[in-house]
């Protein structure tokens, strides 16, 4: 980890501290997700695109967002919306060019933003011309993916190599007629794993980080990194005893496909890279990293060159039946767990589940988001978010989600993202503002006409404004505090503190309870002169000019969090 610690004095003293880079400007930074298909539609074919980012470039600065990531926009056959890439460097024409995308990066840097992009390593689309001509046995692209022989039965039939598994359930094997060999896939078979083995395709992938870094895009989020490498002596996984099924992705125990050694090193690989450019421009080129792994295997990533790997827990460890205590355990356990000096990073939502407030409910969504934007570290939100968009419920025939589509009429509701990536509601106007186009590629929610940015924008309590505030407030606290005690108080009650650049203190009180609590400040609050802050609460149940005496309990309803700060701290 320490290699990793010194790198942003080394830029210093390398390259001085220009003038237009803080060193630090990713430690507090705010990380805006764009799913590009959904965010703005600028030419009214009812699928966003470039130049749609472009015209919303006021709407990130009123937010103070200090990073913008974009899902992916490369050409692609879209079986799966776009991470099945057929070229990894070039823009598919449904978003734009590359010229648009260069005119993005030059109106994000314009205002004081870098530009986050996914990289997408693990697989190509079964239309790269890489696969073709791997197909085909040419090369050097012949050993560019995993293919073997498949196993000889007695009766001489040919079958599976092992028993591996895909994510998507079944065999993780297809038969290449074409080669007489099966090639090998994690996801679904139009998605074919990238062989890492091969010294050819980890320079192939560098030389993709470098045509995006020669763009002046400022890092890289690393989509699926635990499915990088697989152990090369191809032997059976051993099974789960979780189900009786064979073709269950959770037949077997992962040991052979996922978190090999290997991943390390080529995270490590690419981190050094990126400081090169790091160091040449004089300003860090960030590496994100996205894992659905054990705690142990994630906090491995920041020690082995990310910057952070996602932290998922506010998607996949409370909900809205959890308790005060979940929250702050949750919390506790990735703040002890990360090495020192690391920074954290708190999630909103993604792509790839459901929204904030449709896993939450509104109330528990403010408090959420509240935590997400003060605690120590990184806030990362998805586009939508920021105005408590909720889940669109769609029919089977509306559905685009191709994991959905493979579960079939019966089931695809339980496994459909289609819910969370319906169009961003703008205002009230045709298709929520997205779109001239009344078909969009996927319906926009019903609720657009009172639930949009333009309501929200005028309504003092709205989602936004609260958001807005917290951005603001973020701003103003140190990056140096990078520790959080988390409290617990009447079982229903968390709370924490932070300080801000000039040494004022601001605290979060949230009631995550069903009743109303009464809460003695003495117990959080360590100042003898404090005012509200902020009310996280839909209504007006108490009133943000409210002094206190901090001797004083002060009344929570429900479901409610206050920002309690110093006099004299301002947003």
């Amino acid at each position: 980890m320490k290699h990793w610690l010194v790198f942003t004095a080394l830029l210093i003293i390398v390259n001085g501290n220009p003038k237009d880079c803080n060193p630090e400007w990713w430690k507090n930074m705010l990380l805006y997700q764009i799913y590009p298909r959904s965010l703005k539609d600028s030419d009214g074919d009812g699928i966003g695109d470039i130049q749609g980012i472009i015209s919303k470039m006021d709407h990130f600065s009123d937010l103070k967002v200090d990073a913008l990531w974009l899902s992916p926009f490369y050409p692609s056959p879209l079986f799966d919306m776009g991470y099945d890439i057929s070229d990894f460097t070039n823009v598919d024409p449904t978003y734009g060019t590359l010229k648009d995308f260069k005119d993005l990066v030059n109106a994000a840097h314009e205002r004081g933003m870098k530009l986050i992009v996914d990289f997408v390593p693990n697989h190509t689309s079964d239309e790269h011309e890489w696969f073709k001509k791997s197909v085909k046995k040419i090369d050097p692209y012949t050993e560019y993916y995993v293919w073997r022989k498949g196993q000889v039965l007695p009766n001489g039939t040919i079958t599976y190599p092992n028993n591996w598994k895909s994510t998507y359930n079944g065999p993780a094997w297809v038969w290449v007629e074409e080669r007489q060999e099966y090639c090998f896939y994690q996801f679904s078979k139009r998605q074919i794993d990238l062989n890492y083995n091969s010294t050819r395709v980890r320079k192939e992938m560098e030389n993709v980080l470098k045509f995006w870094l020669e763009l002046g895009v400022d890092g890289f989020r690393m989509d699926a990194a635990p499915y990088y490498y697989e152990d090369q002596r191809f032997l059976d996984e051993p099974l789960s005893g979780l189900t009786d099924d064979p073709n269950a992705y959770n037949y077997t125990r992962k040991i052979y496909t996922r978190d090999q050694p290997e991943t390390y090193e080529i995270v490590r690989s690419w981190r050094k890279l990126l400081d090169e450019y790091s160091v040449k421009e004089g300003c860090p080129r960030v590496l994100i990293i996205e894992a659905y792994a054990s705690e142990e295997l994630t906090m491995k990533y920041y020690e082995n060159g990310a910057y952070f790997p996602f932290n998922f827990g506010f998607i996949d460890k409370v909900n809205e039946n959890s308790t005060a205590l979940d929250v702050a355990k949750y919390i506790r356990n990735w703040m002890s767990k990360m090495p020192d000096g690391a920074t954290a990073n708190w999630v909103s939502g993604n792509h790839d589940n459901h929204r904030l407030v449709s896993r939450f409910g509104e109330k528990r969504a403010r408090i959420i988001m509240a935590m997400i934007f003060l605690l120590p570290g990184v806030a990362v939100i998805y586009n939508g978010d920021e105005i408590g968009m909720d889940d669109t419920i769609l029919s089977w025939e509306e559905t685009k989600d191709n994991e959905a589509c493979n579960a079939g009429k019966e089931n695809y509701l339980a496994k459909s993202r289609d819910p969370g990536r319906t169009p961003f509601q703008w205002d009230n106007s045709t298709s929520a503002g997205f779109s001239t186009n009344r078909e969009t590629w996927l319906p926009v929610n019903r609720n657009y006409v009172t639930l949009n940015l333009a309501n929200e924008i005028a309504s003092k309590d709205s989602f936004y404004n609260m958001v807005k505030f917290l951005s603001k407030l973020k701003e103003t606290l140190s990056v140096n505090d990078d520790k959080v005690d988390v409290k617990i108080s009447n079982g229903n009650i968390v709370a924490f503190s932070r300080h801000t650049k000039d040494n004022k203190m601001v605290y979060v009180i949230a009631n995550f309870g069903d009743r109303e609590e009464n809460v003695d400040l003495t117990s959080f609050v360590k100042v003898s002169n404090g005012h509200v802050s902020y009310v996280i609460t839909p209504t007006n149940d108490v009133s943000a000019e409210s002094t206190l005496r901090i001797a004083d309990s002060l009344r929570i309803p429900a479901q409610t969090g206050l920002i309690l700060s110093d006099e004299g701290v301002h947003t």
